[in-house]
C-alpha cells in the first residue's frame, strides 16, 4: 500500500521513497542481533585480528547492491513481479515464492524470539514468552497497516532513538589499547567459508530492497550503498574496539562479548549501560522483523491478487507467532536461524540475479524484435 498526496494540480500521485530515508532504513535492517556476538564469530573464524574480516565481507555485499542496482537500471522502474510474471510460468515461480516466504517469516520470527529469550533472562523471567512475542506481532501489525513508506518513516523515527546508545563506546577510550591488536593476522583455528556466513548474516536485510523498484525517487540505488556503509562502519567500530578493549581469549570465550563491553561502559547519568543499550535495541529488531514480513507481503499479494492485504498481515503475523512460540532453548532458535540465515544469503543473490537473467532475456528478444520489424 502506497501513501498517496495531492499534487499541484489537484489530482493525486502516490509518494515515493527518498534516498535519505531508504538509508536509514538499510541500516535499520542490517544492524540485526549479530553485532552483539559479531566480535566473536570474527575471532573464532578469522583469528587473530579478524575484525578486519568485516571490510572483505563488505565489499562482497556491495557486489551484491551493484546487481541490485543495475537490474533496477534495467527494469526502469518496473516491479520485479510484473518482469517475472510476464516470462517465468506460475508452476514455476509459485514454489519459488513460497519458498521465500517461508524463509523470510521464519528468519523473522527467530530473530524475534532470540532477542525474547535474552531479553527475558534478563530483565523479566517470570513472565510467560508469548507476551513477548504478542507485544512484537502487535507493533509489526501497526507498522504494516500503513505500507511501506508510513513505515520507513516511523523506522527513521526510531533510529534517532537507538543512534545514540553507539556514543556510549567512546567512554571506553581510555581503557583501549592498541598493543591487544597483536601483529598477527588470520592466525589460529580459522575456517573462513564458515566465518564469512556468520559475518555475512550481520547484512542481511539488503535482500528486500529489491522489491522496492516502484516505490522510490530515481537515483534511489546510492542509498543502499550509504546504508551499507553506515551499517559497516558501526560494525568496524564496535568490533574494533572489543579487540582493543578485551584480549583475544577473551573474546573468544565470550559468548555476547559487546554486552560485556557495555558492562564496562561507566557513565555518571546511567548506572546499568548495557540494559539500556539491549532495552532500546528492540527498535532494531522490530525494524528487521517488520521488513521481511512486508516483503512476506508483497510476493502473497502477487501470489492471490483478489486477497486483501489486511487479510495477509494477519496471515503472516499468526504464522510468525506460532513459529516463534515452538522453539525451547537458545540452542534450538541458534539452529534454527542459522539455517535460516544461510537459506536467507542465497535468496539475497539468487533473487537478483534470476531477475536480472530475465531483463537480459527480455532485452535481447526486444532487439531481435526491432531488428525483424526494421528488416521487414
Amino acid at each position: 500500500m502506497m501513501v498517496k498526496k495531492r499534487g499541484i494540480n489537484g489530482d493525486f500521485m502516490k509518494e515515493r521513497l527518498r534516498p535519505f530515508q531508504l538509508s536509514i532504513l538499510i541500516y535499520m535492517i542490517q544492524n540485526g542481533l549479530v553485532l552483539y556476538s559479531l566480535p566473536r564469530y570474527t575471532a573464532e573464524y578469522f583469528g587473530t585480528n579478524g575484525w578486519i574480516s568485516i571490510i572483505f565481507i563488505f565489499v562482497l555485499v556491495n557486489i551484491n547492491i551493484l546487481i541490485i542496482a543495475f537490474s533496477y537500471k534495467l527494469a526502469k522502474g518496473r516491479s520485479i513481479f510484473e518482469i517475472i510474471d510476464r516470462t517465468v510460468p506460475r508452476w514455476v515461480i509459485v514454489p519459488f515464492y513460497l519458498f521465500i516466504i517461508c524463509v523470510w517469516i521464519g528468519t523473522a520470527s527467530m530473530i524475534m524470539r532470540l532477542y525474547i529469550f535474552i531479553f527475558k533472562m534478563m530483565f523479566f523471567p517470570a513472565l510467560p514468552v508469548s507476551l513477548f512475542i504478542f507485544f512484537f506481532i502487535l507493533l509489526s501489525f501497526q507498522l504494516l497497516r500503513g505500507g511501506l513508506y508510513k513505515m520507513t518513516k516511523a523506522i527513521v523515527v526510531l533510529c534517532a532513538i537507538v543512534q545514540p546508545m553507539l556514543f556510549l563506546l567512546f567512554y571506553l577510550v581510555p581503557e583501549f589499547e592498541f598493543a591487544r591488536f597483536t601483529t598477527f593476522f588470520f592466525k589460529g583455528e580459522t575456517n573462513f567459508f564458515k566465518g564469512a556466513l556468520h559475518v555475512y548474516t550481520a547484512f542481511l536485510g539488503i535482500e528486500v530492497s529489491i522489491l522496492f523498484f516502484p516505490m522510490v525517487e530515481k537515483k534511489w540505488t546510492k542509498a543502499l550503498f550509504i546504508g551499507n556503509l553506515l551499517s559497516s562502519v558501526g560494525y568496524i567500530l564496535v568490533t574494533a574496539i572489543c579487540y582493543g578493549f578485551f584480549s583475544f581469549n577473551q573474546i573468544l570465550n565470550d559468548l555476547i562479548p559487546v554486552m560485556t563491553l557495555f558492562e564496562y561502559t561507566e557513565v555518571s547519568f546511567l548506572s546499568r549501560a548495557e540494559n539500556l543499550c539491549f532495552s532500546v535495541f528492540a527498535f532494531k529488531i522490530l525494524s528487521i522483523i517488520v521488513i521481511y514480513f512486508w516483503g512476506a507481503q508483497q510476493f502473497l499479494e502477487d501470489m492471490v491478487k483478489k486477497m486483501k492485504p489486511t487479510v495477509w498481515i494477519f496471515i503472516i503475523l499468526a504464522s510468525a507467532f506460532i513459529l516463534a512460540m515452538l522453539p525451547d532453548s537458545i540452542v534450538d532458535v541458534e539452529k534454527w536461524l542459522n539455517w535460516l540465515s544461510y537459506c536467507a544469503i542465497g535468496i539475497a543473490w539468487a533473487l537478483p540475479l534470476f531477475v536480472l537473467s530475465i531483463l537480459f532475456i527480455q532485452h535481447f528478444k526486444n532487439l531481435i524484435d526491432r531488428e525483424t520489424d526494421h528488416a521487414k
